[in-house]
């Protein structure tokens, strides 16, 4: 990448700020990078900002000259452009002035048209024609586009540049619907009074076994209405595959690791393997939606689940992990936003003293967190190195190198087989009792991902790498 480009990703978003009142903020923000995002502008009221033109124009008409322009720093001339837009559904369809995900031709990728079933618009059909952001800017999709879009006239892609949030779409999306069917849904997949406390037993028994870049632990089924997206990412690549192993029939616990493997591919931060598997991870999206009607009825493949087929492109278009064009840092920074406000007089005004204050402050505000948490916990000292190898860390030096035990992957077994060998995703078993280990010497560079040791009902252990930053 050129270092004389500024690549931005934007986020626009509302947020509530009392129960009491309908006050909320509708920040946009913008993000460079890895680091972390800013306040473009931001509109305060009682609804949703109208009309849109009159609330982009502003931010529309400073990014134009600075994508014409460029922004001139220390003598040097750096160009600026916006690659993504990451926002979820209804902001979406807001944003591009399109019908929303209710509607019968809500997907914004393709030209599938839903069915309305039981109350609910589905989508069932396998095969469909793409959007392109050429016929998107022509206003051709009459169906879809109820107005023109103010991004258009900026010349900024409506079909490619939106992504499709994981944390949205993926998260609160289907891993939650999975979770409602599991536990209210259908007959046809409702699991029985025993086995959800045979799932929640498990969940709580992980309970302080997560190390420490989770922000929570996780809780019973009977929680799962206050489950936030980070724990049901949580679930999705992490706990799911191993408390549902034995409690799931094996068709529906095959179908469930589909999506976990595909995912854990399209988070892969490395740009070779996941580069080597997207096709795969697409193929196995594919196989998860078109089972999804027979395992959980008619009315499962709503607008999320069909969207889940299109994943692969933002993976490939932006050529990164999905955990780099996610919802996640900005909601974050929403929060922190939120807490800037302390009484319902002048919520703005509020906000813009208190970042004014961070801004011109001269104390060095130090990071909340190491950027890797090592010790000899065992939460926190098990670790993947660049060659597949498994350390566990035993002892912490003065001159900061690690004295750890290594595990060769040889004397390990998957923790399943299908869709695919775990092994695949370096996700394997180490039984209980004497385990082939081998004494090492390694510095913190040498630890090159993190790895959730999770405990197994059998006695052993399961080791699956962390596929995602630090939670905050």
């Amino acid at each position: 990448m050129d270092s004389n480009d500024v690549h931005l990703s934007v986020n626009i978003d509302g947020i509530p700020l009392f129960k009491s009142s309908n006050v909320q903020f509708w920040p946009i923000l913008a993000k460079c990078g890895h680091f972390g995002p800013f306040i473009v502008a931001m509109f305060s009221g009682q609804k949703k900002p109208s009309p849109i033109e009159e609330y982009l124009e502003d931010f529309l008409t400073e990014y134009k000259h600075l994508k014409d322009n460029g922004i001139v720093y220390e003598g040097q001339t750096y160009s600026v452009s916006i690659d993504a837009l990451i926002c979820d559904a209804p902001v979406r369809a807001y944003l591009k002035c399109i019908k929303g995900h209710t509607s019968y031709e809500s997907c914004e990728r393709c030209l599938i048209r839903g069915a309305r079933f039981d109350g609910r618009i589905v989508f069932s059909e396998q095969e469909f024609t793409s959007r392109t952001d050429d016929s998107f800017s022509r206003v051709e999709y009459r169906n879809h586009q109820i107005d023109v879009s103010p991004f258009i006239a900026a010349g900024i892609p409506c079909v490619s540049s939106f992504v499709l949030d994981y944390m949205h779409m993926v998260c609160l999306g289907v891993v939650r619907r999975l979770l409602f069917y599991w536990t209210r849904g259908p007959k046809i997949c409702r699991l029985s009074v025993r086995q959800k406390d045979a799932i929640s037993q498990k969940l709580t028994a992980l309970r302080g076994k997560m190390p420490s870049e989770f922000a929570r632990q996780p809780r019973a089924l009977h929680e799962i209405d206050r489950w936030k997206a980070t724990e049901l990412r949580q679930f999705l690549l992490y706990t799911g595959p191993v408390v549902l192993k034995t409690v799931l029939s094996p068709e529906r616990y095959t179908h469930f690791l589909s999506l976990t493997v595909a995912m854990s591919i399209m988070l892969e931060s490395d740009d070779r393997i996941r580069k080597a598997y997207l096709q795969y991870a697409h193929e196995l999206i594919k196989h998860f939606v078109m089972c999804c009607a027979d395992l959980y009825g008619k009315t499962f493949p709503v607008y999320n689940v069909h969207g889940l087929v299109h994943l692969h492109e933002d993976a490939s278009h932006f050529n990164c992990s999905l955990n780099d064009i996610s919802c996640f840092p900005f909601e974050n920074y929403l929060q922190q936003i939120k807490k800037h406000v302390r009484s319902g007089r002048s919520p703005l005004e509020q906000v813009t003293r208190r970042l004014s204050e961070m801004e011109h402050s001269e104390v060095n505000v130090s990071k909340m967190h190491p950027e890797v948490f090592a010790s000899v916990k065992e939460r926190d000292c098990c670790f993947l190195l660049r060659d597949d190898r498994f350390a566990f860390v035993r002892q912490k030096n003065a001159d900061g190198t690690f004295a750890c035990e290594i595990l060769h992957q040889h004397y390990t077994s998957p923790l399943f087989h299908q869709p695919c060998s775990s092994g695949l995703l370096n996700i394997v078993c180490i039984g209980k009792g004497q385990v082939r280990m081998k004494n090492g010497l390694l510095c913190e560079r040498d630890l090159f991902r993190k790895v959730a040791c999770l405990p197994q009902g059998t006695g052993g252990s399961v080791l699956i790498p962390l596929r995602h930053g630090v939670e905050h």
